[in-house]
């Protein structure tokens, strides 16, 4: 139970990160070549990481 909230806190660290990737992306370096689709799978992966750690959370019966 301890390792799985472990690697909560290490997936939504990694999440956060995504997070705050996109948004860097987004506010200084939107001229960039690519820069859009830069922006736009960052913002995909720190959803799909975030949906992951509330799933992992419902297998802990922390949401009913």
């Amino acid at each position: 139970m301890e390792e799985l909230w472990m690697y909560i806190t290490v997936v939504a660290a990694a999440g956060l990160l995504s997070f705050f990737l996109c948004c860097y992306s987004y506010f200084k370096i939107k001229d960039a070549p690519g820069a859009t689709s830069y922006t736009l799978v960052t913002l995909l992966s720190t959803f799909f990481t975030f949906s992951y750690v509330f799933e992992s959370l419902k297998a802990l019966h922390w949401f009913k």
